[in-house]
């Protein structure tokens, strides 16, 4: 039997069946058995055993089978098994139980992070979860599913407000019932009482923010979008010199002339900016206004855009960074500007090179937050108050002032986390 799955499973991936990653189902009379792609077991026999489920993290692979009758459903990462008596639907990091009316959450470990029956949920933080039943929210431990409190919660988010500390470096949550009371939760879960929670607050110097910015998301909830399509109320039309030569200009919708077709090339820099990126007849980029004055001299020998934002100029001396919303050219030249990051991070920060030094620079402005130890280390993400740093292939964590808070030994470092989420997908509308 050793033989046949491990010879079936280098079978598999010679044919490169790579989409139950690296999850094989072997079915046989006795029940189905799951093996990895190296033919080791990891479930099984079970009647009807299969993979049920999968996400694109090998964390949130789900397995269903058969056990004296009765379905169960387990976690195939962690052999995490799920209550049994419901059917599943699968989020990322939860499974809905489901029953009558709604549905209760279950974590990826197999216990319940909401042991109540509701039809919504939104987690604050590791710890605590909302819960929905009709009008109402209801607060829960997420580590147990049990209720914090059992005051109903009018609206979700907009009546809770948040309360950070510089010092403790967590949230204390007020939160306003539906039933007139004002509660105190701290991040850990706890339920004070109002003088505790004053004193909480005077002695650890919490300040109350209404965004929850002071958790250290950074200030995506105010961050200013700039889309990063053409606009459409400019319509680029040719006229054709005596050479022969097709120049281009812009016009509106309403067929005004805006800028006259004199340039070998010219696109709007994108909506709610008033700049245009343009050619001239020695094919020299330059920047102009909507009212044809030159912004930025026609010098460079190509442009790429860095942020929303933001706009990489190349020429012989190196790279600068035009601002398209202040239509300001910054002077502070680069070798080299990192174009190449998803788009959440463009919109933050990149890395550049100067000499034979490397730094981590504000990619709107240039500015340089602080030099990289070593050239060919790298940013790759960030979150909170942290970034991603890559150094020799290997993963770590650097404050925002460019101290090594966990040393790049690992492999990967996965960062998930429904705030970050919804900003990245934020960002990448504006494409």
């Amino acid at each position: 039997m050793r033989k046949f799955i491990l010879g079936l499973a280098i079978a598999l991936a010679a044919c490169n069946i790579t989409s139950a990653k690296e999850y094989i189902t072997l079915e046989s009379p006795a029940g189905n058995t799951i093996v990895d792609e190296k033919g080791s077991w990891i479930l099984g026999p079970y009647d009807n055993l299969h993979i049920d489920y999968m996400k694109a993290s090998n964390e949130f692979v789900y397995g269903s089978f058969y056990e004296n009758g009765q379905k169960r459903y387990v976690n195939l990462s962690n052999i995490a098994y799920l209550p049994a008596g419901y059917e599943y639907e699968f989020d990322y990091y939860y499974a809905r139980a489901l029953t009558d009316g709604g549905f209760k959450l279950v974590n990826s470990n197999g216990t319940y992070a909401i042991n109540d029956v509701v039809h919504n949920y939104s987690a604050i933080n590791d710890k605590l979860i909302l819960g929905q039943k009709g009008d109402y929210w209801y607060l829960y431990d997420k580590s147990n599913g049990i209720q914090i409190m059992n005051n109903p919660i009018k609206g979700g988010w907009e009546n809770i407000k948040f309360y950070w500390s510089a010092v403790d470096k967590k949230n204390l949550f007020e939160i306003h019932t539906a039933d007139g009371y004002i509660k105190y939760v701290t991040d850990e879960g706890i339920l004070l009482s109002e003088s505790e929670a004053l004193n909480l607050i005077h002695t650890n110097n919490y300040e109350k923010s209404t965004t929850g910015d002071g958790s250290g998301y950074g200030d995506f909830s105010t961050e200013k979008f700039f889309s990063r399509s053409p606009s459409n109320e400019y319509v680029l039309f040719t006229e054709i010199d005596k050479k022969g030569n097709t120049l281009y200009g812009m016009r509106t919708n309403e067929n005004t002339l805006v800028i006259p077709a004199v340039y070998t090339s010219i696109k709007h820099l994108g909506k709610k900016f008033d700049y245009f990126i343009a050619t001239d007849k020695n094919r020299k980029y330059g920047i102009i206004d909507s009212l044809n004055k030159t912004v930025v001299p026609f010098e460079f020998d190509s442009y790429e855009r860095l942020s929303d934002r933001s706009f990489v100029l190349k020429h012989s001396k190196g790279v600068q960074i035009f601002n398209a919303h202040l239509g300001i050219l910054y002077n502070d030249g680069y070798d080299s500007i990192d174009t190449s990051k998803p788009n959440y991070v463009l919109n933050k920060v990149t890395t550049a090179t100067k000499g034979q030094r490397k730094y981590v620079i504000d990619t709107n402005t240039g500015y340089e937050l602080f030099q990289l130890p070593n050239y060919d280390d790298d940013i790759t993400s960030f979150y909170k108050d942290l970034y991603v740093y890559k150094s020799n292939s290997k993963y770590g964590l650097m404050d925002y002032e460019g101290h090594i808070g966990i040393e790049p030994k690992f492999d990967k470092v996965t960062i998930d986390e429904p705030l970050l989420a919804a900003y990245i997908k934020e960002m990448e509308s504006f494409d």
